[in-house]
């Protein structure tokens, strides 16, 4: 699925510049194993900056607050982008499509699968258990971008979130 380009499996990409004062970190190009985690995100020095490739939006998070935690301000980090390219085997631009597992207390479940029909998710099974919802969706990386944080505020707390990459589709 990811067989040419193996950094397509990080749907989302997030530029870093040296602050003012410059950083050793972005000295050499390549990926900075020692601060990557290969299952959620890679840093890769690129000449005078580096990127974050990520997984999702909370392993692009947890790369973020590292970052911030190793290098403080000295770091100047650009807009998230979601990574989209043009397949030559569809001649047409994709982008990432997501399967999401949501898990929460029934008591939300309405707020939430409200909150999932508008950010136009593909629900594929909700599953109403004694106390909990879970629902399984598809849905673009797009459109899901903010909504673990949503969730959780709409949840006060108790929606458990997994995504990850389900594959490519035409935008």
């Amino acid at each position: 699925m990811f067989a040419e380009d193996p950094l397509t499996k990080y749907p989302l990409r997030q530029s870093l510049l040296p602050g003012a004062e410059g950083l050793a970190v972005f000295a050499q190009r390549g990926p900075v194993d020692w601060l990557s985690r290969p299952d959620q995100y890679v840093f890769i020095c690129e000449g005078r900056g580096g990127r974050i490739y990520a997984a999702n939006e909370t392993a692009l998070e947890e790369a973020q607050q590292l970052i911030r935690d190793a290098h403080g301000d000295q770091v100047v980090s650009r807009e998230p982008e979601i990574h989209t390219f043009v397949d030559p085997a569809l001649d047409a631009v994709v982008e990432p499509i997501m399967f999401l597992r949501l898990k929460s207390p029934r008591a939300y479940a309405t707020v939430l699968r409200d909150e999932l029909d508008r950010r136009r998710a593909d629900v594929k099974e909700e599953d109403l258990q004694r106390h909990d919802v879970v629902i399984r969706a598809e849905v673009r990386l797009a459109d899901l971008m903010g909504y673990a944080k949503a969730a959780l505020a709409m949840s006060n707390g108790s929606a458990v979130i997994w995504n990850w990459l389900l594959r490519y589709g035409m935008a």
